[in-house]
């Protein structure tokens, strides 16, 4: 009975652990969370170069209709063109999931994205529900002399057929 006692204790030790990241982890993630602020900055002020700048120049983003811009200059093109269009005075937020590191100079960061007020979608996309377009985004960032910058990006959206939920969970950050 006491192993099992401890045991218990042990394994909820742990997950707590993981729960409550420490504080050089907050140190290592802050220019992760401030590249994303600036992304969603770049959104909201409808500014596809201020966007495009958190990517390496040879950074690929894979958007949500599959289409592949290869470089950050047709990502600067694609974003100036769909926020002077169909996302124009929308609202972009974005909620990290987790944020893991791959080495002292890779990451993976889990995004939920939330974008609304927009006025129409780009061909063949579809809102989650009325007014409002769920996406889930993974970046890969590569730390290069000291800067932070995105090499890779998928976005997918969550189409209104999906039911799980854009909220964090056990394991989020």
């Amino acid at each position: 009975m006491t192993s099992r006692f401890f045991s218990i204790v042990a394994a909820g030790a742990m997950a707590f652990a993981h729960a409550a990241p420490t504080h050089a982890d907050a140190l290592a993630e802050k220019p992760l969370r401030q590249s994303l602020d600036r992304l969603a900055q770049a959104w909201n002020t409808a500014d596809g170069a201020m966007w495009a700048n958190e990517y390496w120049p040879e950074g690929e983003l894979v958007n949500i209709l599959g289409g592949i811009m290869p470089n950050a200059e047709a990502i600067r093109e694609r974003h100036s063109a769909v926020l002077a269009g169909p996302f124009k005075g929308s609202h972009f937020e974005s909620t990290v999931r987790h944020i893991q590191f791959l080495g002292p100079d890779v990451a993976i960061v889990d995004t939920d994205i939330r974008v609304t007020n927009f006025h129409a979608l780009p061909r063949g996309a579809v809102a989650t529900s009325p007014g409002v377009l769920l996406t889930r985004m993974k970046h890969v960032y590569q730390r290069r002399d000291g800067t932070w910058r995105i090499i890779a990006s998928q976005n997918t959206a969550v189409l209104p057929t999906v039911d799980a939920p854009l909220t964090s969970g056990p394991g989020s950050t």
